[in-house]
């Protein structure tokens, strides 16, 4: 695990496992509320663009290389430097692309925006869950669980407030003062709790080299295809629900984030409240009925609101709203888990797993994003499209048996 020797007593001191843990939080909500601004906005993106849905899509999936870098290399990184400098790093340059990023009208541009930021978005990914990880193993909390809980509440408030601003204040102005007061409020965050903040690896004998980024990978598959399937129905929702509410139902004012927004919400939830079940239940067998129950259910709703007449738009809209709440409070609290059993499960440490475990999420969601833009493309329809993630959700419940924290893991 990494080094924190270089913590003294005295700064140990000024800030308790409780504040930590309430800093950490927020330093979560700050994420997502940072990040997931432009989503709701992503019809008024594809329109600055001179896009189609389809050519849209594929332009979106140019994240897929920064993020790719950015989790092979920042967890080796934060394990030499330590969560400090990585994430005051990534701070600057992911609010710094975001002002850039609205203001581009060139696909190409566009493109090379998209990378950056999806490199500093994995950067502080890595940096924050090393710091969340080291918590837990000092607290045996499950704050790894709530933490998604408070990036998610971030990206619900952000799509409420982007819902408002539709034709009220422009995308340009929105994302400008957003990636403003993101990037100050984190900043000021990180300060405070530097005390405690996970400090670069001091012993030699653990340190990586640039060789050792491929030679110490570590591929744990179940955890890395139930990680990906489950996460699907996100990737989803936050690249098409808007779009589909507005070109398909014709509906096209603030409503369109409702999907993104109920689906949000139910996943905080679930992340938040799970806690309440554990004692009872197994995190195994809760999340296998979960996600194969949420997975037909969404599958039956969506079908339905595709088939309605179009005179029964609101009918339509409201079944698609109840299917992405159902798919959110189902699938809520196990993808957490499933980064936890990878954690757990790897022989390195958590900075190094939470970037090797993304590589492999990455490259399967960028597959699964391929498919889906593919399928788009071809058959106009977004619905039909919706019908992968949904069957990914129930393939995911055959990998959750690596949650079983009763079997033994790798030494670290």
């Amino acid at each position: 695990m990494p080094d924190n020797s270089k913590i003294s007593p005295q700064m140990s001191l000024q800030i308790t496992p409780q504040k930590e843990e309430r800093i950490l939080h927020i330093l979560f909500f700050v994420f997502g509320f940072g990040i997931m601004a432009w989503v709701p906005r992503f019809p008024e993106v594809k329109a600055n663009l001179g896009l189609s849905n389809g050519a849209f899509g594929t332009l979106l999936t140019t994240g897929s290389i920064g993020a790719f870098v950015g989790l092979l290399t920042v967890g080796h990184i934060v394990h030499k430097v330590g969560v400090f400098k990585v994430s005051i790093a990534s701070t600057l340059l992911l609010y710094g692309t975001f002002v850039s990023v609205v203001h581009v009208k060139s696909p190409l541009l566009f493109a090379l925006c998209n990378i950056f930021i999806a490199f500093a978005v994995t950067a502080q990914h890595v940096a924050f869950s090393t710091q969340a990880f080291e918590v837990q193993e000092k607290a045996g909390s499950h704050i790894i669980t709530s933490t998604a809980g408070y990036w998610s509440s971030g990206a619900l408030v952000t799509a409420g407030v982007s819902g408002l601003m539709v034709g009220k204040v422009g995308l340009a102005l929105h994302i400008d003062i957003i990636s403003i007061l993101s990037a100050a409020v984190t900043i000021y965050l990180l300060l405070k709790l530097n005390p405690v903040l996970v400090k670069a690896n001091t012993h030699p004998e653990t340190d990586y080299k640039i060789r050792d980024i491929f030679t110490s990978f570590y591929v744990d598959w179940p955890a890395s295809l139930g990680i990906a399937a489950v996460l699907s129905i996100e990737f989803a929702v936050g690249d098409w629900a808007t779009i589909f509410t507005k070109e398909r139902l014709g509906i096209d004012s603030g409503l369109n984030a409702a999907p993104y927004i109920f689906f949000t919400f139910f996943i905080i939830l679930g992340r938040l409240k799970i806690h309440k079940f554990l004692g009872n239940y197994s995190v195994v067998h809760l999340s296998r009925i979960s996600v194969f129950s949420s997975g037909a259910i969404f599958i039956v709703l969506i079908s339905i609101a595709t088939h309605l007449p179009v005179s029964a738009k609101w009918i339509s809209f409201a079944l698609f709203v109840l299917a992405f709440s159902v798919a959110g409070l189902g699938t809520s609290f196990v993808a957490p888990n499933y980064s936890r059993a990878a954690v757990r499960r790897s022989p390195n440490p958590s900075s190094v797993v939470v970037g090797q475990f993304g590589v492999m999420n990455n490259l399967l969601g960028t597959a699964i994003k391929w498919v889906v833009a593919g399928v788009i493309a071809l058959s106009g329809s977004v619905a039909l499209a919706f019908m992968i993630p949904a069957l990914l959700m129930i393939i995911s419940g055959y990998f959750t048996h690596v949650m079983d924290e009763t079997k033994p893991s790798q030494t670290k």
